[in-house]
C-alpha cells in the first residue's frame, strides 16, 4: 500500500495508549477500551510537520477494504487528534474535508478562528477518508503540478488516469461515501469517543449527511457549509448553478456605475468571446507567473468556461472576472492565464482517483445522457460539457452497489447549522435549503456577498462556535451579517474599485 510518510508507526502497549490519550476526551462508559494507538506526530514524517507543531497525536487504524464481507485486503486509515488546550469536554469535533478527494489532515484547519476557539475545550479529530491523504491514497499526477500548457486543456488526459489506475492497490468500487463513513464511525469507537460534533464543508457536507443518516445516535451537533445534499447530483447541476453565479456577477457589474463604465457591454462581449473561441481557439504566448518563462498555449471555449467556473468559487478571484473577460475579448489572455494557474498549480492536493470513485459510482451513475440534449447549452455554461468534464474517466471507476434509497433526503433531529454563500457557483443556497428542510432542528443561514465557503467571516465563525458549544441553533446571532457585500470588482490588475471600502463586514 502506498504511504506518504517515511516510516511506520511504532505500536506500543495498551497502557501507553491510555497515557497518550490522557488529554483526549473519554466517553462516559468507563468500560470502553481505545483500540487505536496514537503517538506524538513527528516533524520528520511527511505530512506530520504541521501537526507536530500543534502537539497532535497521530496513528493508523486498519479496516477491511470490503466492509460487507470483512474479508480480504485491509487498508489503513490515517488519523490525527489535536488535543484540547484545557481539560477536554467529552465530545470532540470531527472535521470532514471536501473535494471529494481532499485529506482532512492536509487542510489548514487551524488558521480558522472557529477551530482555534473550539480547541480550547474540545479535541479536534482529523481522519483521512479512505482513498485520500495517507489512507490508501488513490493519487494521480504525483508531481503535484501540471505543465503550464497542459493546464489550458483543463482535463487530465485519460492516458495518465489509466497509468494511475494500473498502479492502485485497491478495489475502486469500495471507496464510496457510505463505506467511508462507516470507517469514520469505527475510528470514533476505536478512539473511545461517545457523542461527537461534526463539521463538513463542500463534499464534506455530503459525507457528514451520510454519516448522520447511518450513525445519528453518535452525533451531538452538526454544522455543514457549502451544502451538497443527497438530492443534488454533483456535476449534473453544476452548469445551471454556475450560470446563476455568473449572471449575478454580470448583473452586479451592470448595476455598478464604476464597473459598468470600465467594462461596458460585458455580457455581450462574453457571449461573443465564447462564440469566437468555439469557432477558432486562440493560439497565444503567455508568461508563467512564477518562472516568467514564455509558453505557447491554446485557449479554447472550454478553457474559458472552466476558468470562470473555478474563479466564481472565491469572491476575490471572481472580482477579476470582468477584467479577464475584457482583456481576453481584446486578445490579451494574461489574466485568464493567471486565474488558471491559481486553480491548477497544485492538483496533487486532491486524490483524483478517490474523487472519480465517488462521483462515478454515486452522483454520475445512471445519468441519462439523452436528458442533456434538451437545454444543454446555457448562456455561458454547457450542461453536457460540465457533465462530460466530471464523468470523463468513469469507465475506470464504476460498479459499486448502492441502494435505491441512497439519494433519499437525510432526516434528523440533531441540532444543525446549515451555511450557504449567496454567490456560490456549485453549492448555492437552494441546496442548503433542500438539506435544511429535512433537518428538523436546523437553521439555514445564507451569507451575502460570499461564494463557496463562508466560515472565514468572523460573524459566521461565531455561529459555528455557538452551535457546537450549545448543541443548539435557537439563539444564533445573524444581525452581524448585515452590510456584507460582494468583494469590489478589479478595474485593473493591481486593485479593486473603492480599495478602502469595508468588504464582507470585516
Amino acid at each position: 500500500m502506498k504511504k506518504r510518510h517515511a516510516g511506520k508507526f511504532v505500536y506500543t502497549s495498551l497502557l501507553l495508549t491510555f497515557l497518550l490519550l490522557g488529554s483526549c476526551s473519554r466517553p462516559s462508559d468507563e468500560t470502553s477500551k481505545a483500540r487505536l494507538v496514537l503517538e506524538p506526530c513527528s516533524p520528520e514524517i511527511e505530512g506530520q510537520k504541521d501537526l507536530a507543531e500543534l502537539n497532535a497525536l497521530c496513528g493508523e487504524y486498519e479496516v477491511f477494504e470490503n466492509r460487507e464481507t470483512n474479508e480480504g485486503r485491509k487498508i489503513t486509515i490515517n488519523v490525527a487528534v489535536i488535543p484540547s488546550l484545557a481539560k477536554a469536554k467529552p465530545d470532540p469535533v470531527f472535521l470532514l474535508a471536501g473535494g471529494p478527494g481532499q485529506a482532512a489532515t492536509e487542510q489548514p484547519w487551524m488558521i480558522m478562528p472557529w477551530v482555534k476557539k473550539l480547541r480550547t475545550y474540545r479535541d479536534i479529530v482529523l481522519v483521512d477518508q479512505r482513498g485520500t491523504g495517507s489512507s490508501n491514497p488513490l493519487d494521480c499526477m504525483p508531481n503535484g503540478e501540471l505543465p503550464f500548457e497542459e493546464m489550458f486543456k483543463v482535463r487530465i488526459p485519460s492516458s495518465e488516469i489509466a497509468k494511475c489506475v494500473q498502479r492502485y492497490d485497491a478495489d475502486l468500487t469500495k471507496y464510496t461515501t457510505d463505506i467511508a463513513m462507516d470507517d469514520l464511525n469505527e475510528v470514533r469507537e476505536a478512539l473511545g469517543y461517545g457523542k461527537i460534533n461534526i463539521y463538513g464543508g463542500s463534499y464534506g457536507t455530503r459525507a457528514a449527511l451520510v454519516y448522520l443518516r447511518r450513525h445519528e445516535d453518535t452525533v451531538r451537533s452538526f454544522v455543514i457549509e457549502a451544502v451538497a445534499p443527497m438530492e443534488m447530483k454533483i456535476g449534473y447541476f453544476a452548469a445551471e448553478d454556475a450560470e446563476r453565479a455568473i449572471g449575478l456577477l454580470l448583473t452586479h457589474c451592470e448595476e455598478d456605475g464604476e464597473c459598468n463604465n470600465a467594462f461596458p457591454g460585458l455580457r455581450e462581449k462574453l457571449s461573443r468571446l465564447i462564440s469566437s473561441l468555439e469557432e477558432t481557439p486562440a493560439e497565444v504566448e503567455l508568461a508563467h507567473s512564477r518562472t516568467g518563462e514564455l509558453h505557447k498555449v491554446t485557449v479554447r471555449a472550454e478553457t474559458l468556461r472552466m476558468v470562470l467556473f473555478s474563479s466564481l468559487y472565491d469572491t476575490v478571484r471572481a472580482a477579476l472576472i470582468p477584467l479577464s473577460i475584457i482583456k481576453a475579448y481584446n486578445g490579451d489572455f494574461s489574466v485568464i492565464g493567471a486565474l488558471l494557474e491559481m486553480q491548477g498549480s497544485d492538483v496533487g492536493n486532491t486524490s483524483v482517483g478517490m474523487q472519480a470513485a465517488v462521483l462515478c459510482n454515486e452522483d454520475l451513475a445512471g445519468i441519462d445522457k439523452g436528458l442533456l440534449d434538451a437545454g444543454s447549452s446555457l448562456n455561458v455554461f454547457s450542461k453536457r460539457e460540465m457533465v462530460s468534464f466530471f464523468s470523463e474517466h468513469c469507465d475506470f471507476f464504476k460498479g459499486a452497489n448502492l441502494p435505491d434509497s441512497y439519494f433519499n433526503p437525510v432526516k434528523s433531529t440533531v441540532p444543525a447549522l446549515v451555511l450557504s454563500g449567496e454567490l456560490d457557483p456549485i453549492t448555492p443556497p437552494r441546496w442548503g435549503e433542500t438539506a435544511s428542510a429535512n433537518l428538523k432542528e436546523s437553521r439555514h443561514v445564507v451569507v451575502p456577498g460570499m461564494g463557496h465557503g463562508v466560515s472565514s467571516n468572523i460573524c459566521v465563525s461565531n455561529m459555528i462556535v455557538a452551535t457546537i458549544e450549545n448543541a443548539s441553533v435557537e439563539n444564533i446571532e445573524t444581525d452581524c451579517l448585515k452590510g456584507i457585500s460582494r468583494f469590489p470588482v478589479f478595474l485593473k490588475n493591481t486593485g479593486p474599485i473603492a480599495a478602502g471600502k469595508k468588504v464582507n463586514g470585516q
